[in-house]
């Protein structure tokens, strides 16, 4: 009889904390969300954080193909705001050869683990979160 207490006890605790659990959400699904690092065909890695002020900067956190142009690690190539769910739009930076740099408008697609854009490189139009 007192071991059968003790089930039932620890059976009513349990079911109070589980029941007193807190579910956080950020708002978006982490399968539609661009924060973290994405890989590039050709080995470069772009990693997303979100800033105080909303904007979500790319920054190259190895450079694979990109060093040929100039990039630099840490360097920003990405300015992006969120506009739906799994889509931002903003500009990506362009260096030549030369190292002239200008921005091009550039609309982002999450779809789980795949990053597809309309403006990048042909290794950067479609990248892999890693």
């Amino acid at each position: 009889m007192y071991l059968t207490k003790k089930i039932v006890l620890l059976a009513c605790c349990s079911l109070l904390w589980m029941s007193c659990k807190t579910v956080s959400s950020t708002g978006t699904p982490a399968a539609e969300t661009i924060i973290g690092s994405w890989e590039g065909c050709d080995g470069r890695v772009v990693t997303f954080s979100s800033e105080e002020n909303g904007e979500i900067v790319g920054r190259y956190s190895k450079l694979g193909g990109l060093a040929r142009y100039g990039f630099e690690v840490n360097e920003t190539g990405y300015k992006l705001r969120r506009r739906a769910a799994g889509t931002y739009a903003g500009t990506v930076k362009w260096r030549t050869t030369s190292g002239s740099v200008s921005w091009k408008k550039v609309t982002v697609s999450i779809q789980g683990d795949t990053y597809l854009d309309d403006s990048s490189d042909s290794c950067a139009k479609e990248m892999t979160r890693v």
